[in-house]
């Protein structure tokens, strides 16, 4: 039976040290398995900025930021910078993917959802492409975007003990009398449920009403009563809602009553958020009977042990549904090349690490629930890697498991607009929502990394002359040197230049920013990962990837510690696979990892 030549498993913001650490005792055993058999990268370090799509977007292409064009997770390539386009969209990908260079060598490939992977531009029929245009659909509602994307978040609701509501997120509505006036033991309300951010249907919000009566709390839907059991997820609810233009959107949704010390969750989801999409479209079959990828926003909850639950069980479906997906695309081709992508470590990094690593303090109660978060989502991706290693590939397949990024512990969260802010150079329109007013500001971040002069003759709305652009940017540099420094006079700024001077960093363009900074390991950093440079590393954790590296040529249990670039891995993974390296690549093939000869 044929086996893939190469497998790749994308895991995003997976950190190197926790890791060895549960594989070692036993806790991640697929894990502990390809350290037995492989060689784990300890010094594997990421481009900068460190944010998803600049990373994914070395790894695939092999280039750095400058040449593959993914130099921050948002792009000023717009007539304006109020209208940044989005990062993860593979379209705005200069460089060539390694597997497209392949495919021109004969290869196949099946490539699965990691970001910027997609759409599709190989029309050969060699690769086979499920999403892969965002890894957060909440960032490509923009009119460039490819992927259909309907936002009914997840919207939760608090009841005591006696059923009745003390604290919501959302409006509620008594529609019976109070404890105090009535005499049956029965409540009937509503809860509002409505659409912020993300709604590309204009729906307009809806209220649920339910009733809670001896002990049972039912809701109502369109005719129909629906039993909710505390902890029990009910049958998902089809509801038609309206939008403004008068038509009728159908959305499924799901319902969990969950029991918590303060009283009950009552907890309410659409189940399908994302409309799957695959290239080209013979490849549709592989999708028929199999619902679309259950992605839900169960990042906004991800607070207590009781929202947890909802959150693992999502990240568990997630993962299920793309084993699955796999699966079937493999009965009917097994590719040369595979690629998948499990982002959902990172979601709990950007939630939980600054707790994790002790860098905000937290009692006992809260660390507990904290470190179990992170051993049940690396428990999955280590179920997603048990599935390769025993379903999928052989002796003979070299498996490459790496990480994006890692993480650090911020200890004091200041993000660059608030530098801006406080030099007098960015002015908001809505100061709540941190919208840019283009008309004041003289200066506006574009993603991390990148901050852009309001130049007037450039920009639309540019307030700053040209004679005043080289003060201007001196200001800027000037203001992150003085934000950026710590009581006891250490600075976090790792460094800040103009444009023309980000060449030793691996950018510079125009797609890069007037003023390029990064950030170290200090106390400021606007969240765990993205403006710290590729070496960070403090007693809070480490900016570098997670490598390990198996296959024919590979000693087990080795450790390679020289430096190596995520840019490093396209070439290195070509020259196994003996195909031509992407075009535009700039990277060094490693080749204590390209020699396919069997060690003996």
């Amino acid at each position: 039976m044929k086996t893939p030549e190469l497998v790749v498993v994308g895991l995003d913001g997976a950190v190197d040290a926790y890791v060895a650490e549960k594989a070692e005792k036993g806790l991640l055993p697929n894990f502990a398995r390809l350290l037995k058999r492989g060689c784990r990268l300890t010094d594997l370090r990421p481009p900068h900025p460190t944010v998803t799509p600049v990373c994914w977007g070395a790894f695939v292409t092999g280039a750095t930021p400058e040449l593959n064009g993914i130099v921050s997770d948002l792009l000023h390539l717009s007539c304006s910078l109020s209208r940044p386009q989005s990062g993860y969209h593979g379209d705005y990908l200069l460089g060539e993917r390694f597997w497209e260079s392949a495919a021109k060598a004969g290869k196949t490939a099946l490539v699965d959802s990691l970001p910027l992977s997609g759409p599709l531009r190989d029309r050969s029929g060699k690769i086979w492409q499920v999403e892969g245009t965002s890894c957060m659909p909440g960032r490509m509602l923009l009119p460039d975007s490819s992927l259909e994307y309907e936002g009914v978040p997840q919207q939760i609701w608090l009841f005591d003990a006696e059923m009745m509501p003390i604290s919501s997120m959302k409006e509620i509505r008594m529609l019976s009398p109070s404890p105090a006036e009535r005499k049956e033991e029965k409540i009937v309300l509503q809860v509002k449920m409505d659409f912020p951010g993300c709604n590309r249907d204009g729906l307009l919000p809806f209220f649920w009403e339910a009733e809670f009566e001896e002990g049972q709390f039912t809701l109502f839907c369109e005719g129909k009563k629906i039993p909710l059991s505390p902890g029990v997820w009910a049958e998902d609810i089809r509801r038609t809602l309206p939008a403004k233009d008068g038509k009728k959107v159908p959305h499924v949704f799901r319902f969990l009553l969950l029991p918590v010390p303060e009283g009950f969750l009552l907890f309410a989801s659409a189940s399908c958020n994302i409309v799957s999409r695959v290239f080209p479209e013979e490849f549709a079959f592989l999708l028929e009977g199999l619902p679309p990828t259950p992605v839900e926003r169960e990042y906004i909850f991800f607070n207590t042990p009781g929202t947890y639950r909802i959150a693992m069980e999502s990240w568990r479906k997630h993962n299920s549904w793309h084993i699955e997906l796999l699966r079937r695309a493999l009965k009917k081709r097994v590719p040369d090349i595979l690629v998948t992508y499990f982002g959902d470590v990172d979601v709990v990094n950007h939630l939980a690490w600054n707790v994790y690593s002790g860098a905000v303090p937290a009692d006992g109660e809260k660390k507990k629930f904290v470190e179990r978060a992170f051993l049940e989502i690396y428990e999955e991706a280590d179920r997603l890697l048990g599935y390769f290693l025993d379903e999928v590939a052989d002796d003979d397949t070299t498996i490459l498991v790496l990480s994006d990024h890692g993480s650090i512990g911020v200890p004091e969260p200041k993000g660059v607009r608030s530098v801006l802010e406080q030099a007098g150079l960015l002015h908001f329109l809505d100061k709540e929502k941190r919208v840019a007013d283009c008309g004041k500001s003289s200066a506006i971040d574009c993603g991390y990394g990148n901050i852009f002069v309001n130049l007037a003759g450039r920009e639309p709305d540019g307030i700053v002359p040209q004679e005043e652009y080289t003060k201007t940017v001196n200001r800027i540099i000037a203001a992150l040197q003085e934000f950026y420094r710590s009581p006891d006079g250490a600075s976090a700024l790792a460094f800040a230049v103009r444009r023309e001077e980000a060449g030793f960093f691996g950018l510079g363009g125009s797609r890069c920013g007037d003023v390029v900074y990064g950030l170290s390991a200090g106390r400021f950093a606007g969240t765990v990962h993205a403006d710290q440079i590729p070496t960070a590393k403090n007693i809070y954790g480490s900016m570098r990837c997670l490598g390990l590296l198996s296959g024919p040529g590979i000693a087990g249990n080795s450790i390679l510690d020289t430096p190596v670039t995520l840019m490093d891995l396209a070439p290195t993974l070509c020259r196994r696979l003996s195909v031509p390296l992407p075009k535009g690549c700039n990277g060094r093939i490693v080749q204590e990892l390209a020699d396919t000869k069997k060690i003996r």
